[in-house]
């Protein structure tokens, strides 16, 4: 719902195109420089703790973004949001991974984790779009406040973790310390396996579209003069296409080889970006992103499935950090080029160069690290 709400907001306050992608390229800054910390704290403080803080913070900062009219101001308390709905993502994601008691239940709850999100992204741009509509734009944004800050009441008060004992914490302090910048020596020594460095390819130029989706994309449909509805209808019918795609995911990887639908996919979703400027039509448009959806749901689970074959056991976790690193530059990256170029360049010919630019990406790609997805987890670090 905020990824609509945000480019409709800084229209509304006349802001310019670089002014719109520093607002939607803040969502990201937070959560990619305290990510780890705020891991390490959902351990120690426990996760019910991670989640009502991210999730409170984020109400509030959303309130507050539209307090004041400004756009750089809007684009801060943005900031802090992001960061807070990253802290309460990651806390419900370290409550369920935790649960050890009942393996059926820990499968339960991260089904319904699953199922929420999805719920959430199918309905979020409908949802505002049809707020917008009825009621205001200040309306809808206090609505998706209250909406977040509900999430801090997701998690049970039993899932907290006691603090260590002080010698204990201290000595932890000392083995993290000493292992935290070999680490980051290992992540990126990870970057000689070709299968990581073509996952990261793909989950650039994944991004980079998703990011530009839910911003400029939009920006490009309010100026055909679509109404909010309209676009969010749009927006949810791709979520819901994407949704579906992924419930297939273990049909799709037992016929065909992971890069295959990986570049497939990848491929689909570029196209898209080379088409939508084509045409003004409702139905053009809602195909384009029912083709985009597809094409995310596959490529998300293909990069994750690659990633897991690729990597070594002792390393996913440093892959895993590196991929999560690599997609929240970026979010922060694309949205502020976008910005920056669009000033020189119409925006129709912009979606369409991005579109050019990530079919040869991803054409590149498949050319130079040809059967790079078949490496499995025999391949190691020295």
């Amino acid at each position: 719902m905020v990824m609509l709400l945000i480019p409709l907001w800084v229209i509304q306050l006349h802001g310019s195109p670089f002014a719109l992608g520093v607002d939607v390229a803040a969502v990201s800054i937070a959560p990619m420089i305290f990510a780890i910390p705020i891991g390490a704290a959902a351990d120690r403080l426990g996760s019910h703790t991670i989640v009502l803080i991210g999730a409170i913070s984020a109400g509030i900062a959303t309130l507050l973004s539209i307090s004041i009219g400004n756009v750089w101001l809007f684009g801060f308390w943005q900031m802090i949001a992001g960061l807070g709905r990253s802290s309460a993502w990651i806390g419900a994601q370290t409550s369920v991974t935790r649960e050890r008691s009942d393996t059926n239940r820990r499968a339960h709850r991260i089904g319904w984790l699953s199922v929420s999100a999805q719920v959430g992204n199918f309905g979020g741009p409908f949802l505002a779009g049809l707020l917008i509509t009825r009621t205001s734009m200040r309306a809808t944004f206090v609505v998706a406040a209250v909406a977040i800050a509900a999430v801090a009441f997701s998690v049970s008060t039993r899932d907290v973790v006691g603090r260590p004992a002080k010698r204990e914490a201290a000595q932890d302090a000392q083995v993290q310390g000493a292992a935290h910048s070999q680490n980051f020596g290992r992540a990126f020594r990870l970057l000689v396996l070709p299968s990581i460095r073509l996952m990261l390819i793909g989950s650039i130029v994944r991004i980079a579209l998703i990011a530009i989706r839910n911003s400029f994309y939009v920006v490009f449909l309010h100026h055909l003069g679509w109404n909010p509805l309209d676009i969010g209808i749009v927006l949810s019918l791709g979520s819901a296409a994407s949704a579906g795609s992924a419930a297939l995911t273990g049909k799709l990887h037992s016929r065909f080889d992971t890069d295959g639908l990986l570049y497939a996919s990848l491929f689909g979703m570029a196209l898209v970006f080379a088409v939508v400027p084509l045409s003004s039509s409702i139905l053009v448009q809602a195909a384009c992103m029912v083709v985009f959806g597809v094409g995310n749901g596959i490529s998300q689970t293909a990069l994750i499935s690659l990633l897991a074959k690729a990597t070594p056991v002792r390393d996913q976790g440093l892959a895993v950090g590196l991929r999560t690193t690599v997609n929240r530059a970026v979010q922060v990256a694309a949205p502020l080029l976008f910005g920056t170029l669009v000033t020189f360049v119409v925006l129709p010919t912009l979606i369409l160069g991005l579109g050019v630019a990530s079919l040869a990406s991803v054409l590149g790609a498949a050319w130079f690290l040809k059967g790079t997805g078949q490496a499995s987890s025999s391949d190691s670090l020295p």
